[in-house]
């Protein structure tokens, strides 16, 4: 199914201009203008349906200055999909326009591939063990170069030594159990955080169940909507229904908000993926909802708060299951931090493109869970993840980071 920007043009008339947006948008509230919120957002998009303004600069701008934490939708009374309506704003900018080389080179080539996200993990962790990052960093030759390329070098999170699929093959899997479960291995938790994977499969055999693994199951296919590429997310669909269906499982476990958000949304790109959407599970919603949590009895003696991911939390309504986990744990205190569901300002590559801004709106997050004297901010998200940590850093922070899950497995 092909959609077009025109079938969203009902969508775009259901504004009704009350600017209540204006209250939650975390970019609105740094930035301050129209362009930047979702009533602003939604006329350019009418405008643009009814031929009135065409692409331009200036328009990819407004529409790039958008998180896509569905605040705005939430908050919205007559319930303006304006998510949706940016990303096919983006996928029709993109047919216009096109992607630039770099983009479609990561979208089509490097997402995709495993073995060349086996490469690159390599290659950066090599980088950052061997003492090269410290000295380009000194030297500030890539400030010299170009200022965007130093901060997203300063975004890049540590890499693992080996990603998380290439070990699988030494370290059996338990066979048999009382449910079998399909494991989607996101990206971020091959790539940079394998003690991820570790206790994800740890706590699920633990809680009775089968673990499988697809091998060639491949990204989820959101960056490719964010930038407009709806043709290889739907590739992308294709192929990862087609592997994670074969296993048989009675449930699809994904331990990445981003991803989880997408494999539950891929009914819209595949109606036929209906009952597959019915088997997606974020960890934590399956853990409480589905086969009861139960936490080992080894004590964590640590104050911990929770970040709602916002692709976690609006995007697939899970908000009380983290939770229930982390007061599950022996020792552990649980604080809510105010605003626990403002969006940090990662965003994926939104960090990377809009440095300044995001790090702007990840102070007001560091800044919240501050007060409640946190030693971990746990989140079910890796890009949520490198985005707290990098600020935890930069700030030199008593805090760092963990999953929910890894929290969990420590208990056992």
């Amino acid at each position: 199914m092909t959609q077009s920007i025109s079938d969203f043009q009902e969508e775009s008339f259901k504004c009704i201009r009350c600017g209540l947006c204006q209250m939650v948008c975390p970019i609105y509230a740094e930035l301050g203008s129209e362009p930047a919120v979702a009533r602003g957002k939604v006329r350019l998009v009418k405008e643009l349906i009814d031929g009135n303004i065409t692409v331009s600069p200036r328009l990819k701008e407004i529409m790039d200055l958008c998180l896509n934490c569905k605040a705005c939708v939430a908050n919205c009374p007559p319930m303006v999909n304006t998510d949706k309506l940016v990303l096919a704003a983006r996928a029709h900018i993109a047919e216009k326009d096109g992607l630039s080389f770099p983009v479609k080179a990561a979208l089509h080539s490097f997402l995709p591939s495993n073995n060349m996200q086996g490469f690159a993990v390599q290659m950066a962790c090599f980088y950052q063990a061997s003492g090269l990052q410290k000295i380009v960093r000194a030297s500030g030759i890539l400030g010299a170069v170009s200022a965007d390329m130093a901060q997203q070098e300063r975004l890049m999170p540590n890499f693992a030594p080996r990603t998380f699929r290439s070990i699988l093959s030494q370290w059996p899997q338990k066979k048999g159990g009382k449910i079998r479960v399909a494991y989607f291995l996101s990206c971020m938790t091959n790539m940079v955080n394998p003690a991820l994977g570790k206790a994800v499969i740890d706590v699920l055999e633990r809680h009775g169940c089968e673990v499988i693994i697809p091998p060639d199951v491949q990204c989820c296919g959101t960056p490719h909507l964010a930038y407009g590429d709806r043709e290889m997310a739907k590739k992308l669909a294709v192929h990862n229904v087609k592997l994670l269906t074969e296993t048989g499982a009675e449930a699809i476990i994904v331990d990445c908000a981003t991803c989880g958000g997408a494999l539950k949304e891929y009914g819209e790109l595949l109606p036929e993926a209906s009952d597959f959407v019915r088997k997606v599970r974020d960890v934590s919603e399956f853990l409480v909802d589905t086969i009861g949590v139960k936490a080992g009895n080894k004590p964590l003696e640590t104050i911990v708060t929770y970040h709602d991911s916002c692709h976690l939390n609006r995007g697939q309504g899970v908000k009380a299951q983290p939770r229930e986990i982390l007061k599950a744990i022996p020792g552990l205190i649980f604080k809510e931090m105010p605003e626990s569901d403002r969006c940090c300002g990662g965003a994926g590559s939104f960090g990377m493109t809009h440095y300044e801004l995001s790090q702007r709106i990840l102070g007001r997050k560091l800044n919240n869970a501050a007060t409640v004297n946190a030693a971990i901010i746990a989140t079910g998200c890796p890009a949520c993840r490198m985005q707290i940590n990098h600020g935890i850093v930069s700030r030199n922070l008593p805090m760092r980071v963990e999953h929910p899950i890894e929290l969990l497995a420590k208990t056992f």
